[in-house]
């Protein structure tokens, strides 16, 4: 079986040492790999819970819970600096592929927000939450990014503000980006045709830099993708 990796928010592994019995009876988990992962004594799996990660080798399986013995700490993937992504809703399938590739990459935190022409206004939390843990799991990042609650594009850039995050809004008219050393950053993505004027006024109001990361014209989605990865380096 390839190694798989699953969150277990609430356990304390501070206390674990090497050959230590440890049981996993997290229904969701024992369900995967059990019945859908088949996994077998002998097999291996990794834990993780926002702070440490550890592999684990089991013993066995039942219905209710996985019998393993605990082998090594590991290492995990942990963001360099905490970026915000601040998302216009858009469209639900797309809203979710972007949540989905920003947290493959390494985002620390994602902010929906309504703005002058949003598309939509809501979106299905619990089924987003869902997707950011699996793509948290799948590409090895050892802390689950955090979704905030659907806000106003004021009320982000205010409690952006209050943490002293550095803000930018993409813009194709804003200058060239050029990467700096802040610490805590948040990058705005319009939705399908951009930023309306009442944005603008809102980002001039809490001096959120424009900046432009190319000439072309770019799909919200692709946007997103970009604009975080630039942020990332």
């Amino acid at each position: 079986m390839r190694l798989h990796r699953f969150y277990l928010q609430n356990e304390n592994f501070e206390t674990l040492t090497p050959g230590d019995s440890f049981i996993c009876a997290n229904p969701e988990i024992v369900k995967q790999v059990g019945l859908v992962l088949r996994a077998q004594p002998g097999d291996c799996v990794r834990f993780f819970n926002n702070s440490e990660e550890w592999e684990f080798e089991i013993v066995s399986v039942t219905k209710k819970e996985l019998l393993t013995v605990v082998k090594e700490k590991i290492v995990s993937l942990i963001q360099k600096k905490k970026v915000f992504l601040v998302q216009s809703l858009i469209k639900k399938d797309n809203f979710e592929w972007i949540a989905q590739k920003v947290t493959e990459l390494g985002i620390t935190d994602i902010i929906p927000v309504i703005s002058e022409r949003s598309e939509k206004r809501g979106l299905d939390e619990k089924r987003l939450q869902k997707i950011i843990l699996e793509a948290t799991e799948q590409s090895g990042w050892g802390r689950v990014p955090t979704l905030h609650e659907i806000m106003s594009l004021e009320k982000a850039l205010e409690k952006l503000n209050t943490e002293k995050v550095s803000m930018y809004m993409l813009d194709m008219n804003g200058q060239v980006y050029e990467k700096e050393t802040e610490e805590s950053v948040a990058v705005c993505i319009g939705p399908e045709g951009g930023w309306g004027e009442q944005d603008k006024e809102i980002f001039k109001k809490h001096s959120v830099k424009s900046v432009s990361i190319g000439e072309s014209v770019l799909r919200a989605e692709t946007a997103a993708i970009v604009g975080v990865y630039q942020f990332l380096l």
